[in-house]
């Protein structure tokens, strides 16, 4: 039974029957589940949990944009949604959040990262997407279901910009932003 037990990853938290790693490794790097929460619409239809991991827990979002090292964001779906309403949020989120010149320079990766979505199509309920970024490549890779979805884009700033869509001034969701820095949702 105790052998057992030990087979029993260390979770950190449960969202709508999800359940979140507390620590993860990404490039070879241990991170830890800086925070998590659920994103919902027009407050009561929910779309996917989302984790934040760090190299080290942060309650600042100035603090965990600029951290060093390998990141991930996990995004679990707990609806159904097609690849056009995935584009138009990120879209929604890097312009709320970016200038036009700052969009710019990272233009080459949001365009490689909405032509992924659109050939992965409709993201079913339960399904977990991925972003990591990973030091040793300067470079974010997008996994669904384990598996990428294409080719990695270039740039730790990239992988800046996706996280602001969470973390900026002007976060997606309010309280989601709350939750991913530690707060409870």
């Amino acid at each position: 039974m105790i052998l057992w037990l030990l087979w029993l990853p260390a979770h950190a938290a449960e969202v709508e029957g999800i359940t979140l790693a507390e620590r993860i490794r990404v490039d070879g790097q241990e991170l830890q589940l800086n925070g998590f929460g659920l994103r919902t619409r027009a407050l009561f239809f929910k779309i996917y949990v989302g984790g934040l991991y760090l190299p080290e827990r942060s309650t600042s979002a100035a603090a965990a944009l600029a951290a060093k090292g390998a990141k991930r964001i996990q995004l679990t779906m707990v609806r159904e949604a097609d690849a056009e309403q995935f584009v138009e949020s990120i879209d929604a989120g890097l312009r709320a959040n970016h200038s036009e010149a700052q969009l710019a320079q990272v233009k080459p990766q949001i365009d490689a990262l909405m032509a992924m979505i659109r050939n992965i199509g409709t993201s079913q309920k339960g399904a977990t997407i991925v972003l990591d970024y990973a030091p040793s490549s300067d470079s974010t890779t997008l996994f669904v279901d384990g598996k990428p979805a294409g080719q990695p884009m270039a740039g730790e700033e990239f992988f800046r910009a996706l996280m602001r869509i969470w973390l900026g001034e002007n976060p997606v969701q309010a309280d989601l932003k709350a939750a991913l820095l530690g707060g409870v949702q």
